[in-house]
Parts: structure tokens; C-alpha cells; sequence
């Protein structure tokens, strides 16, 4: 393993200089960014990472910055989902759903909270009933950012109601382009409709779309708003770029 932040750095600028055309699709670069483990070099190497400490994960990403190229695909799939997905969730939901994260091939929002719950996310009703190979989930979510355009979630729901609050609860892989699932936009004062609510009448979820165990939401949740905090971290994109993959990302 790379041990060194200059040579992490130095041997960036080479995949770089031997991969990068910018007039090539956004998706393509996008792709070799994520199976060269450059794309989050901290992730472990079978998840489109270097597995690399810290420090050095960090002069990697500083050096891809610094290259001006198009980073990873951004937002509550990279910053939030898919490191939960990680380190909770099973191979196959792994295999499933990172690497097309990573590349923006599908995106995310996030369905936590409620409006009836406040601040006590423990409190959430919405719920999900076992129903052969699938769970049906009932209820409501609010302020859902992307919710209108992702096409999954990460869900919180009640699986129990018979448990203490906190021990009823699951996370989900929620598949959001379904009968089952509403979304209405909410307007902000500024005129955007960045947030959501979203409705779930019956809306179905595989049985292996469960994330860790059944019951051990709790722990998911925990994970996923220690990463919460990072959601703002993203850099501005550079003033002056040209080609394809760059006028792709900005779009």
C-alpha cells in the first residue's frame, strides 16, 4: 500500500493523466473512476475504495480536486447511503446498490423524519407489515430533499409496535418509482420545492431490501446521521471547465 501522502498524490495525477479525456460522457468517467478506487479511496477496495487511512484518503481526494476532473456522483447517496450501506448492510444489497451509486447511475433520498414525530425520530409511525417476500409499508415523510427524483430510499419504518419504540423500528432499501409511493413537493419561500413529503399507501419492499436486521433500525439510523453532518461538505464546482463530461456534471 501506498505510504506516503506525495505518493498517494503522484500516483492520482497518473491514473489522471492515462484515463482522463474530457470530452468523454460523464458516465463513462465516472465508471473508471469508481473500479479504479479512486472515487472513495477510504472504502473498502471490493466497494470502489483504496481502503486507505485518513490521511492518505484525504490527499487522494485532494488530488483529484486539484486535477479538475469530475469527482463521484454526489449527495445523500454518497455522503450518507452508501457508507451505512457498508457498514451494515449485507454483500448483496452491497453488490446491488454502491457501485451504481457512486457512478450516479441512481440516486437517493432520505426518509426518516415525520410529521407527527418532531425531534423524536424514535417516534416515527409510518409502518411495514411482513407480506410473504415483501414488506408493505404505510405512512408519511417529510422534508425528504431529492425525494421527487431519486429513484430509491432509505427508509425508517415500524416493524413492531409491541417493542420499545426504539427497538421496533427497520431500515430499508425503499424502491420510490412504484404505485405505492407519492410525492408532493413542498414550496419554499425562495420559490424551489427542494423538499418533500412523500405518501406510502401499501408501497412494497423485498424482503432482502432490509438493512442489517429486522429490529435493528435503531443502529442504521444512529449510523446514517453521523454521516448526516457531511452533506454540506461538497466543494463549488471550478469557475472555467470545457468538454463533455465536465458540461455533463454541471448539468
Amino acid at each position: 500500500m501506498t505510504d506516503s501522502a506525495d505518493a498517494v498524490r503522484a500516483e492520482v495525477a497518473e491514473w489522471i493523466a492515462g484515463h482522463w479525456d474530457p470530452e468523454m460522457p460523464l458516465a463513462r468517467w465516472r465508471e473508471l473512476l469508481a473500479d479504479s478506487g479512486w472515487a472513495c479511496p477510504a472504502w473498502p477496495r471490493q466497494w470502489c475504495g483504496r481502503a486507505l487511512p485518513g490521511g492518505l484518503a484525504a490527499a487522494a481526494t485532494e488530488a483529484l480536486r486539484s486535477a479538475v476532473v469530475p469527482g463521484p456522483a454526489e449527495g445523500v447517496g454518497m455522503i450518507l447511503v452508501a457508507p451505512v450501506l457498508i457498514e451494515h448492510a449485507c454483500d448483496e444489497l452491497k453488490r446491488q446498490f454502491i457501485r451504481p451509486t457512486v457512478t450516479g447511475e441512481i440516486s437517493w433520498c432520505q426518509l426518516f423524519s415525520e410529521p407527527g414525530a418532531g425531534s423524536d425520530l424514535a417516534g416515527l409511525q409510518t409502518r411495514a407489515e411482513r407480506d410473504g417476500d415483501e414488506w408493505l409499508v404505510t405512512g408519511q415523510k417529510v422534508w425528504s430533499t431529492g425525494a421527487a427524483t431519486a429513484g430509491f430510499g432509505l427508509l425508517l419504518a415500524r416493524t413492531d409496535a409491541d417493542v420499545p419504540k426504539h427497538s421496533g423500528i427497520t431500515a430499508f432499501v425503499l424502491p420510490m418509482r412504484q404505485p405505492g409511493v407519492q410525492v408532493r413537493p413542498l414550496r419554499q419561500m425562495n420559490g424551489h420545492s427542494s423538499f418533500n413529503e412523500v405518501f406510502f399507501d401499501a408501497a412494497r419492499v423485498p424482503a432482502s431490501y432490509v438493512i442489517g436486521e429486522v429490529g435493528g433500525g435503531w443502529t442504521v439510523a444512529r449510523a446514517a446521521l453521523a454521516h448526516e453532518r457531511r452533506l454540506a461538505m461538497f466543494p463549488p464546482l471550478p469557475s472555467e471547465v470545457s468538454g463533455r463530461a465536465w458540461r455533463e456534471a454541471v448539468a
